[in-house]
């Protein structure tokens, strides 16, 4: 079986019209559909299609009504690494026979929905740079709007849904929760997390950036600080703590598993992170960020900046590249946008955080 239910009862267990939703793979691209999927339920049964590592996420989701249900996948979404994944998707998702399914960012699965997608009334499709697959059957194409959640949004304009303005946080109760249960892994009352990495390493900011603002946050900030990441990010992770004061710094890259890097999350006073997942997540549980970005833009990736949300960024005429034909093309020093990022630059910044989150504990 490729793709799975997560509940033992089908796909169709309601009266409500079914669609399902197919993004790209990263974390904040699912969380960053959480408005569209709130505002679908009004009239669908809506399932996001997700992979299956994301499987807690989409159960803490799921728990908390963030989401109806959703499908886990088994196969590659990457349509680089696994071709003819793309077409076994469409061909299984077209046995529980769509009212509708939404594709974004993905144009060769946009290419197999006309292949192997049957039985679906109707199939919508956008992209963040308007790439869209040639006329075909059933294949209706929106033009992007320059923000991703907007974009996702436009397909409940398309699909004729009133407009709602849904929950797209957890609850204060599970927050709570989840808060609480990342004190037995972490040895301060207060602390911050750092993450300086992201799954596009042309969006990261150099690690001696960070090394240097894990100096501020500590020395001048007083607080202490959690780094996390993936296991590929062990060795960096070393580089990065090299000549801190390591007392006041707790290393779980590689060590928390997605529940628990939520609920390191829940309990943090603030992150700093690149432009990630996350950001993301951090915003799920309702954490201040402050993000680090490059060629890609907030105004490009969240719906709502205001609240808890500071942003570094090196305010080129080049910057952001992200969707436009010069990508990555910079027109000087490669990626100077982030390259040459100071943390002295951003210390008042920091510490302004760190003042915030101590205020919140006293």
């Amino acid at each position: 079986m490729i793709i799975s239910s997560s509940t033992k009862s089908g796909v169709r267990t309601t009266g409500r019209p079914l669609l399902i939703f197919i993004t790209y793979t990263g974390i904040g691209d699912l969380l960053m559909a959480l408005p569209l999927l709130g505002r679908l339920r009004s009239y669908f049964r809506a399932l996001p299609l997700i992979p299956r590592p994301y499987g807690e996420l989409a159960q803490l989701l799921l728990q908390d009504d963030l989401l109806d249900d959703y499908l886990l996948t088994d196969e590659d979404l990457v349509f680089s690494r696994h071709p003819l994944g793309h077409l076994r998707i469409c061909r299984t998702l077209s046995r529980f026979r769509p009212d509708a399914v939404i594709i974004y960012g993905k144009l060769m699965m946009a290419w197999a929905a006309q292949l192997g997608l049957a039985g679906a009334a109707r199939v919508l499709y956008c992209h963040p740079e308007g790439r869209a697959p040639l006329a075909g059957r059933n294949v209706e194409v929106l033009p992007p709007t320059g923000n991703q959640v907007q974009d996702y949004l436009q397909f409940a304009d398309s699909l004729g849904l009133p407009f709602t303005a849904p929950r797209v946080t957890l609850t204060d109760g599970l927050r709570g929760r989840l808060a609480d249960a990342s004190r037995s892994r972490i040895p301060w009352p207060s602390y911050v997390v750092v993450t300086p990495w992201s799954s596009d390493s042309s969006r990261d900011a150099p690690i001696a950036f960070f090394r240097e603002c894990i100096d501020i946050i500590i020395q001048a900030g007083d607080l202490p600080v959690v780094v996390t990441g993936l296991a590929p990010h062990r060795n960096a992770a070393e580089e990065l703590l090299d000549g801190l004061h390591r007392a006041q710094i707790l290393n779980l890259v590689g060590a928390t598993s997605l529940q628990q890097l939520v609920e390191i999350l829940a309990g943090a006073r603030f992150l700093l992170a690149n432009d990630s997942g996350n950001l993301h997540m951090a915003g799920l549980v309702g954490t201040p960020v402050i993000g680090v970005f490059g060629p890609t833009a907030p105004e490009q990736r969240f719906h709502n900046l205001s609240g808890g949300f500071m942003i570094i960024r090196d305010s080129l005429s080049c910057a952001p590249c992200a969707h436009t034909p010069w990508y990555l093309r910079c027109p000087g020093t490669y990626r100077q946008c982030l390259v040459e990022l100071k943390a002295s630059a951003v210390r008042e910044l920091l510490l302004t955080a760190c003042r915030g989150a101590i205020g919140q504990v006293a």
